[in-house]
C-alpha cells in the first residue's frame, strides 16, 4: 500500500467529522485510496477531498451526495446519514436556503399520482371537435364529386309536379287548340353523371356534362334537340308533363321536339 499523508490529531472529545469517520473506517480495513478507487470507481483526488472535508474540489452536491453515499456503503457505513451529514458540517449545521426557482418546483412538483390523473376535456369540447372534423369531411366529399346536396334535398322534398292545366305538348294535338305556341320547355332530373348535346331553336349547339343530383331546364321557342350518351339517365318533363327518356340507337339518345313523324320519342301516359 502507498504511504499517505497523516490526519492531524483531535482531541479524543472531538466528534469527528464525516470525511475523518470515512477515512478511520477505511484504515481499520487496511484499505489504501488505490484499493477503494478501484473497487468504487471513484477517482483517488475525489476520495482525498471527501475524507479532508475539501469542498471546493468536489463536484455539485448531487454528485457528491451520491459518491458520499457509495463510499460509505463500501465501508459498510450507513450512506445516506453521513451524505446528509457532510453537508450540515459543509453548511455549519443549517439547511441551505433554496433559490426561489427551487421553491416554486418544490411546490409544484409532480407527485406519481398526479401524473397518473388524466387530463380533463369537458364533453362539450370533444363534440364540438366531432362536430367540426364531420363537417369538414363532408364538405371535402361535396368538393371532390361536384355534388349538391341542397339541390337534391330540393328535388327529392319538393319533385316537380305536373300542373292540373292542360298545358301545350308539341306531341298532343289535343292541347294544341289550332293556336300557335312558341314555347317549348324541358325539365331533366339526372340520375348519373351525364353527357348532353343541346340544340335550341337555330342556335349552335352545346355541349354540357351534368352531375347526378343536378336539375337543370331548357327552354325553346319553337325547336328543341337534347342528345343524351347515357342510358335512362335523367327523368325528363315537358312542359310540367312527364316526358319518356327517348330509345338508343348506336349508343346516342336523341329527343326531338316537335318530334320527327319516326321519332318514338312520346309523352309517358
Amino acid at each position: 500500500m502507498s504511504t499517505e499523508e497523516t490526519s492531524p490529531q483531535l482531541p479524543a472529545d472531538t466528534p469527528l467529522s464525516v470525511g475523518e469517520q470515512l477515512r478511520q473506517a477505511r484504515r481499520d480495513k487496511s484499505l489504501s485510496l488505490e484499493e477503494v478507487a478501484a473497487a468504487t470507481k471513484i477517482s483517488r483526488a475525489t476520495l482525498e477531498a471527501i475524507e479532508n472535508m475539501d469542498f471546493g474540489r468536489l463536484p455539485a452536491d448531487s454528485f457528491t451526495r451520491g459518491l458520499i453515499t457509495l463510499y460509505a456503503a463500501f465501508l459498510e457505513l450507513d450512506g445516506s446519514t453521513l451524505a446528509a451529514r457532510f453537508f450540515l458540517e459543509r453548511d455549519g449545521g443549517k439547511r441551505p436556503q433554496l433559490t426561489p426557482l427551487q421553491q416554486s418546483l418544490r411546490r409544484n412538483q409532480l407527485t406519481p399520482k398526479k401524473l397518473a390523473e388524466p387530463a380533463h376535456v369537458s364533453s362539450a369540447t370533444i363534440a364540438s371537435i366531432l362536430f367540426l372534423l364531420i363537417v369538414c369531411s363532408f364538405t371535402a366529399f361535396c368538393l371532390y364529386f361536384s355534388w349538391n346536396p341542397f339541390a337534391f334535398l330540393t328535388d327529392k322534398l319538393f319533385p316537380a309536379t305536373a300542373s292540373t292545366k292542360p298545358l301545350f305538348h308539341p306531341a298532343d294535338p289535343a292541347t294544341s287548340n289550332g293556336g300557335q305556341h312558341n314555347n317549348v320547355q324541358v325539365q331533366a332530373f339526372f340520375k348519373q353523371d351525364s353527357r348532353v348535346l343541346v340544340t335550341l331553336d337555330h342556335k349552335p349547339a352545346f355541349e354540357h356534362t351534368y352531375p347526378k343530383g343536378a336539375s337543370v331546364l331548357w327552354e325553346a321557342d319553337k325547336q328543341m334537340s337534347l342528345e343524351f350518351f347515357q342510358p335512362d339517365s335523367a327523368d325528363l318533363q315537358l312542359n310540367g308533363t312527364p316526358l319518356s327518356f327517348p330509345a338508343g340507337s348506336g349508343g346516342r339518345y336523341l329527343l326531338q321536339l316537335p318530334p320527327a313523324p319516326s321519332s318514338s320519342a312520346t309523352p309517358a301516359r
